[in-house]
């Protein structure tokens, strides 16, 4: 679809990731008087994919030129590359809502801690992510910010994580019609530690020119197996074995869910109440904290999620020692320690040793994206030989993996979300793996009466012009070059 020749109010957006991680989106307004606004949806680090020394280390536009910034959670592919903007000039406001805003400044200080092997340096220097943090505008739900005469910003509550937002962006134009576009971020309906609400009534009424909505389970329902519970099941069978049960957790969000979960275990009886629990990942420890004293929106009674007998790992010196200990005591126990897909953080200091060993059950707790090292080691028969921080290892753990505790809604969920906007003019489909993002596609083609030139996959290759009708064209976008 080419551009065609339409009136001087539109919208360009840049989508610069292809699958799931490293998210980032650049918007540029344009105005029939010449004026020209920029600004960024996300600025996401790439994980357990290729090319991330590239992405990681090189932020493509010109960020001098960038108004402002939009993040839509703390999760590391879509904030992590936040000082590396800041680094090449971008010196505007970062909006986002006020838990993120209080939980960033533990993300953010990972970037300075956690090497890029690629890169062979880490993301960003601690004065880097000290000058990010300075332009971090905390926001509430529902309220009206205006970062520009003409853009109006909404978030609204998300149920993947505790801070999350789904954005609502309106363009105005006198003597044109709105250009409103909204996006969902990683998106559920669901979240144990708050409650969950749609966008307000008054969205409703909006003719949405575009729905930007993610896409990492948009090939299967929510009645799929592979949602099926079973981390309960494979935890206790594993204890009762004798085992030890390793959880690579995401810092925030999965790590303190799965924490709740094991406190209802010893409360019901389902697991032994003497288990040790061990919580490794300073980072993860942190959050913890948060969660139980900090004013999150968190509901009064989930802050009592922690079970007992939880011992955290130190975070001097001594934690080696520490984990030492643990990793050559066999028998019981739950381990759980940040790295979700098992390339990087504390989690590999026992991957790597426990990788070989029959006592273990190391459980993924969701996504795995095809190139990490947990879809390695998903994918890797035991007796077979594994490469793991670069030494050669034998398998012989056993690995499972859930995705009954993933923070991504499947495609019927997502496709509740869009009916939500009767009005909705179009819809663009990222974050999900390129085979699943089509699979979406049809999906959605097969659900809605929409176009097939209105929905359309997230491309790096290509960018959409947007006006507010919905999506008027698409262009070619060369990412080698700084616009």
């Amino acid at each position: 679809m080419k551009i065609a020749k339409t009136n001087q109010f539109y919208v360009h957006r840049y989508c610069r990731h292809d699958n799931v991680t490293g998210s980032n989106f650049l918007y540029s307004v344009h105005w029939p008087n010449g004026e020209n606004v920029r600004f960024f949806v996300d600025a996401g680090a790439k994980q357990g994919e290729n090319d991330i020394g590239y992405y990681n280390g090189y932020f493509p536009f010109n960020a001098g030129k960038i108004s402002f910034g939009i993040i839509t959670h703390n999760h590391f592919d879509h904030m992590g590359l936040l000082p590396v903007v800041v680094r090449q000039g971008f010196n505007g406001p970062i909006f986002m809502h006020y838990a993120t805003a209080e939980l960033l400044n533990i993300s953010m200080h990972d970037s300075c801690t956690i090497e890029d092997k690629e890169l062979g340096r880490t993301l960003a220097t601690i004065d880097e992510v000290e000058k990010s943090l300075k332009q971090v505008v905390g926001c509430v739900f529902k309220r009206i910010l205006k970062p520009h005469k003409n853009i109006r910003v909404v978030f609204f509550n998300n149920g993947h994580l505790v801070g999350a937002v789904v954005t609502l962006i309106i363009i105005t134009c006198p003597g044109e019609k709105d250009i409103t576009i909204i996006h969902t971020g990683d998106y559920k309906d669901t979240n144990v530690f708050f409650n969950v609400e749609m966008p307000p009534k008054w969205t409703r009424e909006l003719e949405i020119s575009n729905i930007v909505c993610e896409s990492t389970y948009g090939n299967v329902d929510s009645h799929h197996p592979m949602f099926k519970k079973c981390l309960q099941k494979n935890t206790a069978e594993a204890l009762k074995k004798g085992m030890t049960v390793l959880y690579p957790t995401f810092s925030q969000g999965r790590h303190q869910e799965v924490l709740f979960d094991i406190k209802m275990w010893k409360n019901k009886g389902i697991i032994p109440e003497n288990t040790p629990i061990v919580i490794d990942g300073k980072s993860a420890q942190a959050y913890n904290a948060k969660y139980q004293y900090t004013d999150l929106g968190i509901k009064k009674i989930m802050k009592n999620f922690m079970p007992s007998g939880c011992l955290n790992v130190s975070r001097g010196k001594s934690k080696y020692y520490e984990r030492r200990e643990i990793i050559s005591n066999s028998g019981p126990k739950i381990i759980l320690a940040p790295g979700g897909m098992g390339s990087y953080g504390p989690v590999t200091s026992y991957i790597s040793k426990l990788i070989s060993r029959d006592d273990v059950l190391i459980h993924a707790l969701g996504y795995c994206s095809p190139d990490s090292t947990m879809a390695k080691l998903l994918d890797t028969q035991n007796g077979e030989v594994l490469k793991y921080n670069g030494a050669e290892r034998i398998k012989r753990c056993i690995t499972m993996k859930t995705a009954e505790k993933t923070s991504h809604g499947p495609r019927d969920v997502s496709l509740r979300f869009i009916n939500y906007f009767p009005m909705a003019k179009s819809i663009s489909i990222n974050h999900g793996e390129q085979k699943v993002q089509e699979s979406f596609r049809e999906y959605l083609l097969s659900h809605l009466n929409l176009p097939e030139d209105q929905i359309l996959t997230a491309n790096s290759e290509v960018g959409v012009r947007i006006e507010s009708n919905g999506i008027i064209g698409t262009f070619e976008t060369h990412f080698n070059s700084i616009f």
